[in-house]
């Protein structure tokens, strides 16, 4: 008989068991509910060969495979989140080694699960990212040969770098503005480090990277703000992408 283990998706409360038995977990397994107190752990029974330590350090190195298991894992999180007002993801391949072991984990993190489903409950996740739209440098001038024309040439690009210099540091200045400007439309924020430009897929460079968690009755006044800001900031490009489950407000740190 295969070796088995308990994979946790997420916790939350007033989830519907019938609903999420339809669905296709992790490695095709199947879907279930696993309750604790107030509690509801969105669960798949999985096996071992596949999901254990050891199987695991191979499998995480397999890019196919992360990438098909963290598709099937988001799945599964959107579906459950769509039916409840609050939702605490797990992070992927969260296993443990039964559904007691399960239970256990979440009584240790009891407190601090309530408070984060407390705190997402009735709200969503939206990313928002700023982009600086290509502005040309100012013209050196152009140099002519004779005495002093290297000293000239040094001077030419110190006065290049200083400008450039001068133009990131008013473009971060400008988008921290508008970071605040967006910040009394959320109940809660997180800035995240700007992705380098091979893996946003964008040209200009990224001056802000940040997500927001937002009440679901206030997603269209975000919406209008972000619209009223797009006219305001016009050196930037606003990508708006949501609504997600609250990973970035919700995930636990050692769940």
């Amino acid at each position: 008989m295969a070796e088995t283990g308990t994979y946790v998706y997420a916790v939350g409360r007033e989830l519907d068991a019938e609903v999420l038995s339809s669905l296709a977990g992790v490695g095709d397994a199947a879907v279930r509910t696993l309750a604790h107190r107030d509690l509801m752990a969105v669960v798949s029974t999985v096996d071992l060969a596949e999901f254990g330590e050891t199987a695991l350090r191979q499998n995480l190195e397999d890019l196919g495979w992360v990438e098909r298991t963290a598709r099937r894992h988001d799945e599964v999180v959107r579906r459950a989140a769509a039916i409840t007002t609050a939702l605490a993801p797990f992070r992927l391949v969260t296993i443990y080694q039964s559904d007691e072991a399960a239970r256990d984990r979440i009584e240790e993190l009891y407190d601090d699960l309530s408070a984060a489903l407390d705190r997402i409950d009735g709200r969503s996740e939206w990313s928002v990212k700023i982009y600086a739209r290509g502005q040309a440098m100012p013209t050196a001038p152009v140099m002519t040969e004779g005495v002093g024309t290297g000293v000239a040439y040094l001077e030419r690009r110190r006065a290049e770098i200083r400008g450039r210099q001068a133009a990131v540091a008013d473009q971060q200045a400008l988008a921290d503005q508008l970071f605040w400007d967006l910040v009394p439309a959320a109940a809660a924020t997180r800035r995240l480090a700007p992705q380098d430009q091979r893996l946003s897929g964008r040209r200009q460079p990224m001056v802000l990277n940040a997500t927001f968690l937002v009440d679901d009755d206030r997603s269209t006044e975000f919406f209008e703000l972000i619209d009223a800001l797009r006219e305001r900031y016009s050196t930037f490009d606003i990508e708006v992408n949501g609504p997600w489950p609250p990973y970035s407000f919700a995930v636990l740190d050692k769940p």
